[in-house]
């Protein structure tokens, strides 16, 4: 059983997109797991990601392979070597996962939300109730924080926090309509100038 290609063949690593990297590190190790020919051959598992190399990668790939043949001799070494070259290394990455948390917008799909929010805070080892609970509260909108007030809620608990809010969202009968955590704007009606409704399903007399 192996990956499918075409799924993979959307991958390319060109020496900016870190993250794209780490996907075919990822991809790579399960790839060789569900291959029936499974064999632990560093060179192989090399060139399988260096076959997604584009750009200025291709170009240091295959110029640094042909004068250092060993290079595929150790997978990690030769990802840790590539992360070098193009400065994909943990503390810029970690700046960049900062970042990217920084600019996470709470949004009308909340799991979506949350599993990037995890996913982020967990790579930052920002792990603790209260850190996790501030930082969400803060993307949170208006209309949320409101209805906290309203039932009294106040979190200890991340985990309870983020199910709370998960049911809220599954239950909200207006989560087709929301963007960016708000219901759309009512329609006005341009026969009695009410919002609400337009003016084909007015009930009022016209004038």
């Amino acid at each position: 059983m192996t990956l499918v290609k075409e799924d993979e063949a959307k991958l390319q690593f060109r020496g900016s997109n870190w993250e794209d990297l780490d996907r075919l590190v990822g991809l790579a190790r399960f790839r060789f797991l569900q291959d029936d020919d499974y064999d632990d051959n560093e060179p192989r598992r090399c060139g399988y990601v260096a076959e997604s190399y584009a750009g200025p990668a291709l170009d240091w790939v295959t110029s640094t392979y042909a004068s250092e043949p060993n290079l595929f001799d150790n997978f990690d070494q030769f990802i840790n070597r590539t992360k070098e070259t193009f400065g994909v290394e943990s503390l810029n990455i970690q700046a960049l996962r900062r970042q990217q948390l920084d600019a996470l917008k709470w949004g009308k799909d909340v799991p979506v939300f949350f599993s990037e929010f995890d996913r982020l805070t967990r790579q930052l080892n920002l792990t603790s109730d209260q850190t996790r609970i501030v930082m969400v509260r803060q993307k949170l909108p208006l209309s949320i924080m409101e209805e906290f007030a309203r039932q009294s809620l106040d979190f200890t608990n991340y985990d309870t926090m983020r199910e709370r809010l998960n049911t809220m969202w599954a239950l909200d009968p207006h989560r087709d309509q929301r963007k960016e955590g708000e219901i759309t704007k009512k329609p006005r009606c341009g026969s009695c100038g009410k919002k609400g409704h337009v003016a084909a399903n007015c009930t009022k007399p016209k004038n």
